[in-house]
């Protein structure tokens, strides 16, 4: 009998705590997740593991990572770390570890202060999974700038007469475009073998925490990036575009590897980065600010709509009454977007069992004060249904 057929013949409060128990240890993926690698095996300190599928895709589709050489010279393992994004998932997921690329030796346990250390693919199924449409999300902080550094990447060299890789994330070392230095750049071939970029125009800095995403259909492209604090901003941006091939895929097909902490250039691995980078989604579907990875804005959020200075399931009550297009904080809009939503459900999430202002200053609940929360919310839906 499936878990599911048992949980529906259960009395109502063994439904919630079934579904509580089942919450706790799996994340259920959504539709569009194809890849998502969360840099959570840990722990801080160690680096990643020698052999096959040592970094693991959480999305369910197995599409695993691993290091070239994690035991013996040239040591390109990552090492991971507690130093993590200050923003919450939207998920409700605890965030506690991602990985330190680049110098950070330890003697003879890495590549003794090289910049050579990534992740990759290897012959795992999304490597030719044709994308008629795509969202890539990533965390990443810069431990420093300077040359090129590739944080994200798909190798090959798919057109005989251009050294540029299917797509890959860059710092760029010089000032292209528009004379800005170090900036974010995004550069992808189409499904009919034309070249495009995205870039901020912003100069990187090191020390402080981005959150990107690039969004990529057949006419349109946009990359997306959010600081420490405020929301996503559109940076760059391409409409009216033909970028599907005659598959319909909008990245130029090559069954190559998908890469973490590097990229290429002329069929070589090449562009090292020297920066901690964390929660790397992909998803077969072009999704808009709220359905990002992160909830944004974290100074400005406040799940706690009756004002009484603690984040509690008399709050979600407030959230599940005023659910809909219109809303005020006080009707269960956190993120004071002016509707009630699943973001807003999010931020509750997040900031359950303390006052709001403990969130916004940096501290994140434990993955049991989430699952207390969740319980909450239950077994407040079982009283209300009652009365």
């Amino acid at each position: 009998m499936s878990m599911q057929l048992l949980v529906q013949r259960r009395p109502t409060h063994v439904r919630c705590l079934a579904l509580l128990v089942a919450g706790a240890f799996a994340h259920a993926a959504s539709a569009a997740d194809v890849a998502y690698w969360r840099h959570e095996e840990g722990p801080a300190g160690q680096i990643v593991a020698s052999g096959p599928d040592t970094v693991l895709d959480s999305s369910g589709n197995g599409n695993h990572m691993q290091t070239f050489a994690s035991g013996v010279s040239p040591f390109t393992a990552a090492t991971y770390t507690s130093t993590v994004s200050p923003l919450p998932l939207r998920s409700g997921l605890a965030n506690n570890l991602s990985l330190d690329f680049g110098p950070n030796p330890t003697g003879f346990t890495d590549d003794g202060g090289g910049l050579n250390d990534d992740n990759y693919t290897a012959g795992e199924p999304i490597q030719t999974y044709l994308f008629e449409s795509i969202t890539i999300e990533l965390a990443f902080n810069m431990n420093s700038i300077g040359g090129y550094q590739a944080i994200f990447g798909k190798d090959g060299k798919p057109l005989g007469d251009s050294p540029v890789p299917p797509i890959k994330f860059l710092i760029r070392g010089d000032d292209f475009p528009d004379a800005a230095p170090n900036q974010l750049f995004v550069e992808w071939i189409d499904g009919n073998g034309a070249i495009h970029f995205l870039a901020t125009r912003e100069t990187v800095v090191a020390g402080q925490w981005n959150h990107v995403a690039l969004t990529l259909s057949s006419t349109d492209a946009q990359l997306w990036v959010a600081g420490e604090t405020g929301d996503y901003a559109l940076k760059d941006s391409i409409t009216g575009g033909t970028f599907a091939g005659p598959g319909g895929d909008v990245i130029y097909f090559d069954p190559t590897s998908f890469t973490v902490g590097r990229g290429a250039f002329d069929n070589n691995v090449t562009d090292w980065a020297d920066a901690k980078i964390d929660e790397v989604r992909i998803s077969d579907a072009v999704l808009t600010p709220n359905q990002f990875l992160f909830v944004t804005s974290p100074a400005g959020q406040d799940g706690d709509f009756n004002n009484d200075n603690i984040v509690d399931g008399a709050d979600f009550l407030i959230w599940q009454r005023g659910f809909g297009p219109a809303g005020t904080n006080l009707t269960g809009d956190a993120d004071g977007n002016g509707v009630v939503d699943a973001a807003d459900l999010a931020i509750w999430k997040s900031q359950f069992g303390g006052p709001p202002a403990a969130v916004a200053a940096g501290a994140v609940p434990e993955p049991a004060t989430l699952a207390l929360g969740a319980l909450a919310a239950c077994l407040i839906g079982m009283v209300s249904r009652r009365r």
